[in-house]
């Protein structure tokens, strides 16, 4: 194991620090050798069969590719639950957590609540509010059959109710009845012209069904949730585009919401909260 250890930081350390390459190997290990990832520090102590050895070396060719290390494990932690992922999904963040942080902390004491989650996805956003909400009947839709397979995987894998849809939310929101509490979305918001500045790994290998709008219409998505949501929804959370937080907001103003731009954690404008009352 030392000898594919030292493999393994030797064609990593192109792209990633010594540490992240070391760090990668042993989730590497942990998985196809289904050990805790503390036991990897003592490789002395671990032996692979040679099909487990290939699998690793296959990884390893995977990930001097720039295949993102979640989709190569097939998994990513998000709010302390394991969502399955493949390049149907995009790899949930750190900052979508903080979003659903902010809705569970708000909405805590509130009982029988509907939300709608618009681009679901892998359903982390949805899966963890039914989660961490547990009296909430919650709705995902999505466009991609493909992406609400790997939702529907992950809710029974964690053991959630949530009832997925799988509908062009542009085309045809108007056949979903406007009867939910809270509306929540990480749609599509980079612009075309930003692919240049988008990482080499995100580009070649998640989804830019997921990811990217028209620069003709960088607000399109936000346009169609704001002009469902106005007939009903009193509560509306997004993940925004930094460069648009102000059109963004204006946008939810225009339609009769009270509407607040927020930072993530690193200090970038990437939350809109509109709500019908003040905050």
């Amino acid at each position: 194991m030392q000898a594919l250890y030292t493999q393994y930081k030797q064609q990593l350390t192109p792209y990633y620090t010594a540490h992240e390459a070391s760090l990668i190997f042993r989730a590497c290990v942990a998985q196809v050798l289904q050990v805790d990832e503390q036991k990897t520090y003592f490789l002395s102590d671990l032996t692979a069969t040679p099909q487990q050895y290939e699998l690793l070396l296959t990884m390893l060719q995977q990930l001097a590719q720039h295949t993102p290390l979640q989709y190569v494990l097939g998994y990513e932690t998000f709010m302390n639950l394991r969502f399955a992922v493949t390049p149907d999904v995009l790899i949930p963040r750190p900052e979508t957590a903080q979003l659903v942080d902010q809705i569970i902390d708000e909405n805590k004491h509130r009982h029988a609540l509907r939300i709608l989650d618009v681009g679901t996805g892998s359903g982390c956003i949805a899966i963890s509010l039914a989660h961490y909400l547990p009296n909430a009947q919650v709705t995902a839709v999505d466009v991609s059959k493909e992406a609400l397979l790997v939702a529907q995987k992950n809710a029974h894998s964690i053991g959630v109710n949530v009832q997925f849809k799988h509908l062009d939310f542009l085309k045809d929101a108007a056949s979903l009845l406007p009867e939910f509490d809270i509306l929540v979305s990480n749609p599509p918001y980079v612009l075309e012209s930003e692919k240049i500045d988008i990482e080499e790994h995100v580009l070649q290998h998640e989804p830019h069904l997921a990811l990217f709008v028209p620069n003709q219409t960088p607000l399109l998505f936000y346009q169609a949730i704001a002009n469902y949501a106005c007939q009903n929804i009193p509560l509306v959370y997004l993940e925004i585009n930094q460069a648009l937080a102000k059109e963004t907001n204006q946008l939810f103003e225009s339609y009769g919401y009270t509407s607040l731009v927020e930072k993530d954690q690193f200090g970038n404008f990437r939350f809109v909260r509109a709500s019908t009352q003040k905050h």
